[in-house]
């Protein structure tokens, strides 16, 4: 049975985020401090090791460009992402070949992934890879065997019992005696339980932030919050990210308790699932025209420390303190690092659709979402499984449910005007009117 919607037309106050200008800071100074790096000898290493970054830090002053140095400016420049992506087609490649790990490897064939803005180029000390999906796994083969770097692989389990944590504490372990035989210098342990108390407190932050979101009205809406997660993607284990989060915290607590809107109007509280393309990251925006807001994403969520129960409820899980996680050496302080990979939310269920159609509904439900928009991403085929059934099964909880097809990285697989006219028919359909003024409030989110 289709549940009830019900507009709500109350006109809240909004105001520009103030943190805006601090999450752009820390990209500027990412974006740099790998050539700075580089220039004094630091360590440079390859890869997307995206859930270990507390673990990285004993590596002392390091930097990686994840996605390759260029990824961001690339993707806002269609006409340069498609020269990318040809590139990478015109060694072998198959153009169903996940989109971003296509144009992780143009960059490298391009010359772009280890020449600096200066125009030097760098040699990074090595690769090393946690294997979330196959395509990961081969392009870090390309880049080393490219390269003529070593290459390190780590096998990181996707689901959490005492045998999948140790088995990944082994891991970790045997890869710090690996970097350092490579690199020739001593791995920090002081900085490693540094870093990994960062990440964790990072993550838990991110979590409360977004389930203060629930609020109506919403402090922010999938927009805003799908750039102020930048800075957890690359350097969640830095003290200053630490500092910029509990910034964001304080200030959302604030717009939560003075009723601040992310845009001033929430008609209409929708679910994005998937990943946006990225070069029409505009596309989250578009209910605005409506006074609507895409409110929540699964993506966007997986930054966070949750504990997530057997009904799909997302509750934000406990600190280190409150689990009782000792970190006074580098095992410790390794297997601390696994248990967050573990209670990271995309982490500990992507990979098994049989929680996903059940926790979709609830995230739907709890986020106070009355319809939504599925993306059908021929980017991403890991993403995709069981994508149907997590429609199927918000319809048969009474959602409306609008979809859309696209490839994140990819340009060519995406049709701006079709895709436009296809949402505006779905919100039509929800009863949303246009606003008489289409303008768009509160553009200090507008990349």
């Amino acid at each position: 049975m289709q549940r009830e919607i019900v507009l709500n037309n109350t006109k809240y106050e909004t105001k520009p985020v103030e943190c805006w200008a601090k999450m752009k800071e820390l990209r500027r100074w990412h974006f740099k401090h790998t050539w700075e790096v580089a220039a004094r000898g630091g360590t440079v290493f390859i890869g997307m090791p995206e859930g270990i970054q507390g673990f990285l830090a004993g590596l002392g002053d390091y930097a990686y460009p994840s996605y390759g140095p260029y990824f961001t400016r690339m993707i806002r420049d269609s006409q340069q992402t498609i020269k990318v992506l040809e590139a990478t087609e015109a060694r072998g490649h198959t153009r169903d070949m996940c989109s971003v790990m296509k144009g992780y490897i143009g960059q490298l064939y391009m010359g772009m992934a280890t020449r600096a803005p200066q125009g030097y180029t760098i040699k990074p000390a090595f690769v090393i890879q946690t294997l979330n999906c196959h395509t990961m796994a081969q392009t870090g083969q390309l880049y080393s065997e490219y390269l003529g770097i070593p290459y390190l692989a780590i096998d990181m389990p996707h689901k959490s019992s005492p045998e999948t944590l140790e088995y990944g504490t082994a891991q970790l372990l045997e890869a710090i005696e690996w970097m350092e035989k490579i690199t020739g210098k001593k791995y920090d342990d002081e900085k490693l339980i540094e870093g990994v108390k960062n990440e964790w407190k990072s993550a838990r932050l991110w979590a409360s932030i977004q389930i203060m979101n629930q609020n109506i009205p919403a402090p922010y809406d999938l927009r805003m919050t799908w750039s102020l997660r930048m800075p957890l993607i690359s350097m969640r284990e830095r003290p200053e990210v630490v500092d910029y989060l509990k910034m964001l915290y304080d200030e959302t607590k604030y717009r939560v308790n003075n009723q601040i809107s992310a845009r001033g109007m929430e008609t209409m509280r929708l679910f994005f699932e998937g990943f946006p393309p990225y070069y029409y990251i505009q596309i989250l925006k578009q209910p605005q025209e409506y006074g609507a807001i895409y409110i929540i994403n699964e993506n966007n969520l997986g930054h966070g420390l949750w504990k997530i129960q057997s009904d799909g409820t997302y509750q934000v899980g406990e600190t280190l303190e409150e689990r009782g996680i000792p970190i006074r050496n580098r095992e410790e302080a390794v297997r601390a690092e696994m248990a967050l990979y573990f209670d990271r939310g995309r982490s500990g269920t992507w990979y098994f659709p049989p929680s996903r159609h059940i926790e979709v509904v609830k995230r739907a439900k709890d986020w106070k979402c009355q319809a939504g928009v599925i993306a059908l991403d021929r980017g991403c085929h890991g993403y995709q499984v069981s994508i149907m059934e997590r429609k199927m099964a918000l319809q048969e909880a009474g959602f409306l449910v609008g979809t859309f097809e696209h490839s994140q990285a990819d340009p060519r697989e995406f049709s701006e005007a079709q895709t436009v006219d296809r949402m505006e028919a779905f919100f039509d359909s929800l009863g949303l009117k246009k606003l008489a003024s289409a303008g768009v409030e509160n553009e200090d989110a507008e990349e």
